[in-house]
């Protein structure tokens, strides 16, 4: 009882108290659930509504069970969570529902047995009713004008002070009326309805919701449902208060309950997850009455109740001198900083106590050098258009090189420099190709060169670099042609009707569509066939990132909570061939080595390579002639060009140094051996021929012990997600790294000129980027590619197709690897030792070697 809850296991329905007798009934199959007034909500849905979706997600989990896991569990929670999604959007009109959001755990009654190292806890998803402050008002303004000397810091946090059109003051409530974490001015307030959690979260979370609400005075008991990341099975637990103890100011006994009888659903079994789909449909009652209670008026302002673990409570903590309880609250924020700067969590987390903290943010515009400046025909959705020429080096720290004497010994000692973690490092500034550690000097390193979609005029370039061949690829892997045989099948087919409107405005989509030459463009007619089976989940997931969109306007959002519906789209349409399809989430990818710290011709060379990339750039952008309809075309190629001008100065500077090769091993020493890649598409191989045992491009999990880890993996696409465009540097980053590992990857099997692709996402905007290696060159090709936006049920519609293209690639890349390892020797496979992290085993053996020698050499000369 880390919180001072008490659990109550009930098995009869008249077991329940009265506090939550009433909403545990909505348990009962045999409850009818109230239908809400026509003020609440246009309509009121039933189970019915969401038949197809429902069956959808019993069938993916299934099929999912059946899969190997390749490294680790998989993740279940885009499938089901997709499924709770469009329930708990039906609840309210203005229901705000969160993905994977954090919360502020509550504060243990036993001080010594508070977790320090677990102060944010986390939510799989909050259904809630956010309260917002209101405009500001003339009369607003002269309050605020007239107040006194005392309250003049606070209103210096106010936007837009001096005005009254659209501006707000911030919400005056105790930070115990907020559950989320944050600080400084706030807008608004999230009251959780329908609470999901796992295990080691839902507790703590119902035990917040309810301090939260006691601090609102809000009675109405706690709804919540326990789900694993990784399982099918969802416990309906209910929360509610000790009225007995609920004195001001103290914690009161948290209640806690469930029935193990009733409240248990698998989403495996269609039935059991319509029982399900009925019990959250019938909280809108109960959505309306927590909506009903909430008024600011209602705060308890003068003894807010002390709940939140955040916040120090010198009176209740320590019974000593005041220095002594500072020195206790001090030992404990240090302990919560060094905890949240160590964690790899992509999710905010909560400041230590009083540490007035603020967020560093890149703006970077890098998405829109990505994007081609052409916009889906017939789209109802307004995308961004084409940036500019921009820098291409962004914002992040700069890491300079250590001095020469350091550089030495860091050629020769692992010890010598930490390497940075691939998050880290994919964030510095890229300042060229100079000493500094940047991105390009891991590019040239391993030559590895970033293009634009831009064939060449130039037979012998385009045959040097295979460019012109690879467009073609890329243009038929993404080509899409409007058809009214496809509309014909999808207006066939059956969809859920809350998601039927959104069909009609897919289908209604012909205006301005731009006719395209080849008929291979228009999806085949197996292809039609397959999305028309899955376009009621097709239209769920584009309606999802529609209300995900416009919650992120208001209250923000993080990146794992814009991922669902990308992976649920991966997930689902990268599976036409049966058993044949796996994405894995969240996997730890190994990278390349470094090429030109074992090169000891490399500063040779390194000249005649930024030459050859010169040349590249430079045919590319004579190649763009610039019209209205390619200037973002002509603009990025024009900036490439100034940036190869910049690589080829860097260089030549750097060879005059005569420090060529400390700066390389510098570089070497830094450079990240793993990164975990947030989807990776792979197809799997376990032939006729010797299994080669060589490194994969999975890093290995110690504590996985399959039998079917000896398959070798395939990766097709690569993904990387970011929840706005202010990570996009970042995210690009991370991707080159991902894409010159795996084509590296795949050429120790003879797999040149076969292009692996990776997904770039910018919130509910996806880029598709591609690379390959041929004449030992990789080519990563990243500039004025196609974008896609889910919003738009038909550009989804396009993103859906490629992903059934991809799969039918992946075959044709297994069958060239079976062709490949009839040829090739094993033992000439295991003596490529391709990664990073075997090249990093090996300067560590080599700096041990030399140790010890160094060592013999010292006792030799003491025995003399």
């Amino acid at each position: 009882m880390t919180f001072g809850e008490v659990l109550h296991y009930v098995t009869q329905p008249t077991g329940w108290p009265e506090p939550v007798r009433g909403i545990a009934s909505l348990l009962s199959p045999f409850h009818c659930p109230d239908r809400p007034s026509s003020e609440h909500l246009a309509r009121s849905y039933t189970a019915k509504d969401f038949q197809i979706l429902i069956q959808s997600t019993a069938a993916g989990l299934n099929a999912l069970a059946e899969l190997p896991y390749y490294g680790g569990k998989r993740s279940t929670v885009p499938l089901w969570s997709q499924l709770l999604h469009a329930l708990a959007n039906t609840l309210s009109t203005d229901v705000i529902i969160l993905e994977d959001a954090p919360f502020i755990m509550p504060r243990a009654r036993n001080v010594a047995s508070q977790p320090l190292n677990f102060i944010d806890g986390h939510a799989t998803l909050l259904a809630a009713h956010a309260i917002f402050s209101a405009p500001r008002t003339h009369s607003d303004i002269s309050r605020s004008s007239s107040r006194n000397k005392e309250d003049e810091d606070e209103s210096m946090y106010s936007v837009d002070s001096d005005s009254c059109d659209g501006s707000v003051d911030s919400l005056d409530l105790p930070l115990q009326a907020y559950m989320l974490p944050g600080r400084g001015r706030r807008l608004s307030a999230v009251v959780p309805v329908l609470l999901v959690a796992d295990s080691r979260n839902i507790v703590p979370l119902l035990c917040s919701t309810l301090y939260q609400r006691h601090v609102w005075r809000i009675r109405q008991p706690v709804v919540g449902l326990c789900c694993s990341s990784s399982g099918t099975i969802a416990k309906a637990i209910f929360g509610w208060l000790d009225s007995d103890q609920s004195e001001e100011g103290l914690m009161a006994t948290a209640d806690i309950g469930l029935d193990a009888s009733m409240g248990v659903f698998d989403f495996t079994d269609t039935y059991s997850a319509i029982s399900l789909a009925q019990f959250v449909l019938g909280l809108r009652t109960h959505f309306e009455d927590i909506k009903g209670a909430t008024s600011i008026e209602a705060v308890d302002f003068l003894n807010p109740l002390h709940w939140r673990s955040d916040l120090p409570d010198f009176e209740t903590q320590s019974g000593g001198q005041s220095d002594e309880r500072v020195k206790s609250w001090t030992h404990q924020s240090e302990f919560q900083r060094s905890f949240s700067e160590a964690s790899s969590s992509s999710s905010p987390h909560t400041p230590p106590p009083l540490c007035d903290t603020a967020p560093v943010t890149m703006s970077s515009p890098l998405l829109a050098t990505i994007v081609e400046n052409e916009q889906v025909p017939g789209a109802n959705i307004r995308v961004p258009q084409e940036a500019h020429a921009t820098d291409v080096k962004g914002q992040g720290k700069v890491l300079q090189p250590p001095s020469s004497k350091k550089s030495s010994k860091s050629s020769t000692s692992s010890h010598a420099s930490s390497p940075y973690p691939n998050s880290q490092f994919a964030a510095l500034s890229d300042t060229g190709l100079n000493d500094n550690v940047t991105i390009s000097n891991w590019l040239f390193e391993r030559n590895a060169f970033t293009v634009g979609r831009i064939p060449v005029n130039s037979d012998g370039l385009a045959k040097e670099t295979g460019i012109n061949t690879m467009v073609k690829i890329y243009d038929e892997m993404t080509a899409f042609t409007w058809s009214d045989k496809i509309k014909t099948i999808l207006l066939d087919a059956e969809v859920d009707s809350f998601v039927s409107d959104i069909r009609s405005d897919l289908c209604g989509m012909n205006d301005g569509l731009s006719s395209q030459s080849s008929a291979n463009d228009v999806p085949s007619w197996e292809d039609a066939e397959f999305i028309a089976s899955k376009i009621s989940l097709l239209l769920h997931i584009v309606k999802g990132a529609r209300q995900r969109e416009n919650i992120a306007k208001s209250h923000g959002a993080n990146k794992a909570d814009r991922r669902h519906e990308w992976n649920a789209l991966l997930l689902n349409f990268f599976q036409p061939v049966p058993d044949q399809r796996h994405v894995l989430l969240e996997r730890q990818l190994n990278f390349a080595r470094n090429l030109a710290v074992d090169d000891s011709s490399f500063a040779l060379r390194a000249i005649e390579n930024a030459d050859a990339y010169d040349t590249l750039c430079t045919e590319q952008f004579r190649c763009v002639r610039l019209t209205t309809e390619t200037s973002g075309s002509w603009e990025q190629a024009a900036a490439a060009r100034f940036q190869v001008v910049q690589f080829s100065e860097d260089i030549r500077r750097n060879s005059l140094k005569g420090n060529f090769a400390q700066v390389i091993a510098y570089h070497s020493s830094m450079d990240p051996a793993t990164g975990k890649c947030d989807a990776i598409l792979v197809i799997p191989y376990s032939g006729n021929q010797a299994m080669p045992t060589t490194e994969t491009i999975l890093s290995k999990d110690p504590s996985c012990d399959e039998s079917n880890q000896q398959d070798l993996l395939l990766p097709v696409l690569l993904a990387k997600y970011k929840k706005d465009e202010s990570a996009i540097f970042t995210a690009m980053n991370q991707m080159r790294t991902y894409l010159v590992s795996a084509v590296t990857f795949l050429s120790e099997f003879g797999l040149t000129d076969k292009p692996i692709f990776g997904l770039v996402v910018d919130g509910t905007l996806g880029a598709i980027t591609m690379a390959w290696k041929t004449n030992n060159q990789i080519y990563i090709m990243e500039r004025n590619v196609r974008y896609y936006d889910i919003r738009d049920p038909l550009q989804a519609l396009q993103f859906v197709l490629i992903l059934l293209r991809l799969t039918r690639y992946g075959l044709s890349l297994r069958r060239a690897l079976d062709q490949q390892l009839a040829i090739i020797d094993a033992g000439e496979l295991q003596s490529k030792p391709w990664s990073k992290l075997y090249q990093r085993q090996e300067d560590e053996r080599l700096a041990a070697a030399r140790r010890t020698e160094a060592q013999q050499e010292i006792a030799d000369e003491d025995r003399r």
